[in-house]
């Protein structure tokens, strides 16, 4: 008898939960829950850390797989301040995730510098570096995307970069490694007044990471961080291109404006909307 008693109170703790859970989405605005795991038709949909910044490493992750139900991160190298990679990883998996990129970091020509980038990586298990390049680093590049075979993936950082522009950085990379390619960040490509699809077509197979994100234009000419599909994004489009291409690389929802968990939930769903208008 005490064995169902405890059984109906568990019950009806999960119960009560989940309520109250459903009742926050709605207080925002939303009328559904947030996408949950299979709603992505196999896209390996994680979120870029830097989305959480206003926490730490342990609250980021409880954000990552409770609130957005998640099952990939992106680390964002401030939020292991202090800390091991092993130990951030172990940190990671506790939570039932799995760390696919690390970045933004920086190579130069100092390949014991670079070396000890993947390093990290490579204790961290993850698939890619995001990362800020020198143009005299990519031999050493070269080298060290095979040795550990990690690949790096060149972040577009928005106007005035000197990564901003889709050729320039094309123009960098095709003639080295194909280990070496591009981090799609869609929002910063838009805010460089570039088209983050095109961006996928020149790439192909080397979009190696893709930062999902959106952003609109004020009318003081000013880009504000926005929900996925309320600025400028083809999130359709970018969603249907993931699909045919059957994309397994590091693929993170990135979000920067306030109410991160409530705002990259809805991103998630207008993700996850996109993956069933497409049919997959």
């Amino acid at each position: 008898m005490e064995e169902v008693l405890n059984s109906r109170r568990s019950f009806l703790r999960l119960g009560a939960a989940t309520l109250a859970t459903l009742a926050a989405w709605r207080a925002f605005g939303a009328d559904e829950a947030p996408a949950g795991e299979g709603a992505y038709a196999g896209l390996p949909v994680g979120c870029q850390s830097y989305t959480f910044r206003d926490r730490s490493y342990d609250k980021m992750l409880e954000a990552v797989s409770k609130d957005e139900h998640l099952k990939f991160v992106e680390i964002w190298p401030g939020h292991m301040s202090g800390m091991s990679p092993k130990e951030a990883r172990k940190r990671a998996e506790d939570h039932g995730l799995t760390i696919t990129g690390y970045g933004v970091v920086s190579f130069s020509k100092d390949d014991g510098k670079n070396r000890k980038e993947f390093e990290i990586g490579k204790v961290l298990g993850v698939k890619t570096l995001t990362c800020d390049p020198s143009p005299d680093s990519f031999d050493s590049l070269d080298k060290l995307t095979e040795e550990f075979g990690i690949t790096a993936s060149i972040h577009d950082h928005g106007p005035g970069n000197r990564w901003g522009k889709i050729d320039t950085i094309w123009n960098a990379v095709k003639d080295h490694s194909p280990r070496i390619g591009l981090c799609n960040d869609t929002g910063h490509f838009i805010r460089a007044g570039e088209d983050p699809l095109r961006a996928c077509t020149v790439f192909g197979d080397r979009v190696l990471g893709m930062h999902l994100k959106d952003f609109k234009k004020l009318p003081n000419g000013k880009w504000d961080d926005c929900i996925l599909g309320d600025g400028s994004l083809n999130v359709e489009g970018i969603v249907k291109w993931l699909l045919d291409h059957k994309f397994r690389g590091d693929l993170s929802l990135e979000y920067e404006g306030k109410k991160p968990v409530e705002s990259a939930a809805e991103s998630l769903r207008r993700v996850a909307r996109a993956v069933k208008g497409a049919g997959a």
